[in-house]
């Protein structure tokens, strides 16, 4: 005698006909969902993410990886082309940003006191005021400068003054100012240790001072020490940024000599449940770009916070981390250090490398009148000291001159959609040689920073290419923007292009806010791994399959107008502006007497 199945028993208990569907329908549930769990867990290790974290990001149906920035390809759902949503939610972005700034005074005091937890610094007024009159947008945009500063509130401000005192003595600094109210901005002193770095240093000094003159009289006394090199000076452990964060939640001043000795690793600086600190062992996943290429489809989608190597450990390996793979020795106290050019994970202030500004309008034609399709880049292999015991085939800047000019392989590549509305289509396998000649135009000029054996290696292995000369450039349809050994200071000049820009970095800078990637520029990472799949959504494919260039041209105008709206000589003026009423504000002994007061 057969048994009863369970779904026959509750069928006889609720009078109902027993249906096959009832059987079947549990069992496909089960199945979805184990292979759904599957590709997920597939994600996680092949992108190396122990804190994944998804949702649906707005109306997409892709998977989010908030800690990691990215968005991941949802291959179980019936979504658009990831590059098709990310611009639709970007543009959304960017509106709701745009129509949430401060209309007023009284509307920007309420906002800095809900962000920050505290009252504007004295002078805030007269920063609106003249910001308004000209013409500076995104008011309330400055959680980068914020973030710079807060940590200072642990620090008294004898104990600041002091600090700041000491770092001017440190080498290869300069330090800029003003002695009283009335006086010039001026350069103080310096301690520049070679005849270029003192050229170029104090050249650096007077463009810094250059820019807050038309202020001057509204900027109070001060001394700002300065780093005359790109990249950032001062690395801090987390538990020092914590105990730094607890003293300030409870309005108390940090005790330096508590301080621990921490590991030399870059993971020192991440807190102990992040991926770096939790499994950094400064050996790399992969010796080449292939094992990214084959990685689960993801593109970023929060810029700022792909730059973060303790959420993304491998940017360790694919930056300009990678001259020093272990990391420095962590400082147990942290100073008042400005800089043009900071990581995630350093602590210095960052202040904005003003030379940017002194580019003339370029000579350019329209995106639709361009007659060259690829994308351009040449460049110098700057990023890291290239030498014997350093993988320094994986220099950001090599791996993308070897990639973009390989000729051999094959890579798996999304095929633009016929309507952007429309569902995207599997992956299909392309000849890594054809999809190169195809979208790419790219070389070095020149090998430095390197043993004289191994630039002989480079120039052998290597792309070697002349300089493309601006008049020659200005008919590329897309370029290519990457780090240096620090921050890039090609990009205004390139954003001021009628070409897309593409932008690859580790390198968070005072406009990162204040733009948004997918609207005016379209943002790379650091693996390459998505640069084929964007491409060709805006290209299209070798065998005629089209892209959308409609897009490409929408994004290349918005780029050339948010440099003539965003990061114009007034818009510098007011963020350094910003800088020196906090900084004044933390400097002085009574930092109460030194807040803005709103008159109701």
């Amino acid at each position: 005698m057969s048994r009863a199945t369970p779904v026959a028993k509750w069928a006889s208990r609720h009078k109902l006909q027993t249906r096959p569907w009832l059987i079947v329908l549990p069992v496909l549930v089960l199945v979805s969902v184990f292979t759904y769990s599957t590709w997920i867990s597939t994600a996680r290790r092949c992108l190396d993410l122990s804190a994944l974290w998804q949702r649906r990001l707005y109306k997409s149906r892709h998977l989010w990886l908030k800690e990691q920035g990215l968005l991941v390809l949802n291959k179980a759902a019936h979504a658009k082309h990831p590059v098709a949503d990310l611009i639709m939610i970007s543009e959304r972005r960017w509106k709701a940003k745009l129509d949430a700034q401060s209309a007023t005074l009284q509307d920007a005091y309420d906002e800095y006191i809900r962000r920050y937890k505290r009252r504007p610094p004295k002078g805030f007024d007269e920063w609106w005021k003249w910001s308004k009159s000209a013409g500076v947008q995104l008011l309330d945009e400055y959680d980068q400068l914020n973030s710079d500063l807060e940590i200072f509130w642990a620090l008294s401000p004898k104990d600041m003054r002091e600090a700041q005192h000491q770092w001017e003595r440190h080498e290869d600094t300069f330090t800029i100012g003003k002695q009283n109210a009335t006086s010039d901005p001026e350069l103080l002193t310096y301690n520049l240790t070679d005849e270029n770095l003192e050229k170029s240093g104090k050249w650096r000094a007077g463009l810094q001072m250059g820019i807050i003159n038309p202020v001057k009289e509204h900027i109070p006394p001060f001394r700002a020490t300065w780093t005359a090199h790109d990249a950032p000076r001062l690395f801090i452990s987390w538990e020092l940024r914590e105990q730094a964060r607890k003293a300030v939640e409870s309005g108390t001043y940090i005790d330096f000599s508590k301080s621990k000795d921490m590991p030399a690793v870059w993971a020192s600086a991440c807190s102990p449940d992040s991926p770096l600190r939790k499994t950094f062992d400064a050996k790399q996943r992969y010796h080449s770009t292939d094992g990214y290429l084959r990685a689960p489809k993801s593109f970023i989608t929060d810029f700022r916070t792909s730059m973060n190597p303790c959420q993304s450990p491998d940017l360790i390996h694919l930056s300009t981390f990678a001259d020093f793979p272990d990391g420095p020795q962590p400082r147990k106290a942290f100073v008042p250090a400005f800089t043009r050019s900071k990581t995630f994970i350093h602590a210095d202030i960052l202040g904005i490398p003003t030379e940017d500004v002194m580019n003339e309008k370029p000579d350019d034609v329209p995106f639709a009148e361009k007659t060259e399709p690829r994308m351009l880049w040449r460049g110098r292999t700057t990023g890291m000291a290239i030498s014997a015991g350093k993988m320094w085939n994986m220099s950001h800047r090599l791996r993308f001159v070897e990639l973009t000019n390989r000729k051999r392989g094959r890579v798996a590549v999304l095929p633009p959609p016929a309507d952007v509305a429309d569902m995207v289509s599997p992956a299909a396998e392309w000849d890594l040689g054809e999809l190169n000649r195809w979208f790419f135009d790219t070389g070095i000029v020149e090998a430095v920073q390197c043993d004289p054996d191994i630039c002989e290696k480079i120039k052998q292995n290597y792309a070697m290419k002349k300089i493309v000369w601006p008049e020659d450039g200005k008919h590329y349809k897309y370029v290519m923007d990457m780090d240096g050994n620090g921050w890039s200071s090609r990009f205004r000049r390139l954003m001021d292009r009628n070409a897309v820009v593409f932008k690859s970095t580790i390198y968070p800078e005072w406009w990162t806010d204040r733009a948004e990637p997918w609207v005016h520029f379209v943002p790379v990472k650091m693996d390459y791994s998505d640069i084929y799949d964007t491409l060709a959504f805006f290209r299209g494919m070798p065998d005629g399959t089209p892209g959308h260039e409609e897009y490409a041209e929408r994004i290349a105008d918005a780029g050339r107008e948010w440099v003539d709206q965003f990061w114009r000589r007034e818009d510098v003026t007011a963020y350094t502006w910003r800088i020196y009423l906090e900084y004044v504000r933390l400097l002085s002994d009574d930092r109460d007497k030194m807040d803005f007061h709103m008159e109701r």
